[in-house]
């Protein structure tokens, strides 16, 4: 197997969808809505506008959601504008461990590019990576594999020599159809029979997969 990893973004490297959440639930009461829980926990893994369809289906179409969405970002901008996006523990070391044994990495995220690209810089994260894919670089979004195998093409890697690290179902989904061995690290979900099913590996926490990966 080629030494090649690929990592999702939020929820995996970014300690982020719960800070999302909590910013979708303070815009949420500005309109006086409810079931925020249920239908940000629908749109985990997926791009902005799939997003934008699972909450006009639950809210209705006439629903802004183009402004609640400018709206819950302004606000995780502000808590996030001095320190950035709260890197997941064990992140900057795992991607230094695979850096200094020789690993090729990559990103498969739904988040828009111009997002990614700000936000990892940030932190001194976006060196680590060779090839970024995000969401509005693809068609369809996580689960439907095609931004793994984007990520693996351009790479030049065939997916099933790749590890996939993810933390959500969708992405889960996502990696697996794309023949990927997928590490799940779940973050806000935990996972059921059929995600135990598709996961190659779940670990807890990032640390337990820099163990995973000194183990070889």
């Amino acid at each position: 197997m080629n030494k090649a990893v690929i990592f999702d973004m939020d929820g995996v490297i970014f300690d982020s969808e719960a800070l999302v959440l909590a910013c979708w639930k303070i815009i949420g009461e500005t309109y006086g809505i409810s079931g925020i829980d249920e239908v940000f926990c629908r749109c985990i893994g997926t791009n902005s506008a799939e997003t934008k369809r699972i909450v006009q289906d639950y809210y209705g179409e006439d629903f802004d959601y183009e402004h609640f969405r400018e709206k819950a970002s302004a606000l995780f901008q502000e808590k996030t504008r001095e320190k950035g996006v709260p890197v997941k523990r064990g992140a900057r070391e795992l991607l230094s461990y695979l850096k200094v044994n020789g690993y090729r990495v990559g990103l498969a995220t739904s988040t828009r590019r111009v997002r990614v690209e700000e936000e990892l810089e940030q932190v001194g994260l976006l060196k680590y990576f060779e090839t970024v894919v995000c969401g509005d670089m693809v068609t369809h979004s996580k689960p439907h594999p095609e931004i793994y195998e984007l990520a693996c093409r351009e790479m030049g890697l065939d997916p099933a020599a790749v590890y996939a690290i993810e933390d959500s179902f969708h992405g889960v989904r996502s990696a697996s159809a794309a023949g990927m061995k997928v590490i799940m690290v779940p973050d806000m979900i935990a996972p059921d029979e059929e995600i135990k099913g598709l996961a190659w590996q779940i670990y807890p926490s990032l640390m337990g997969v820099l163990g995973l990966f000194q183990s070889f």
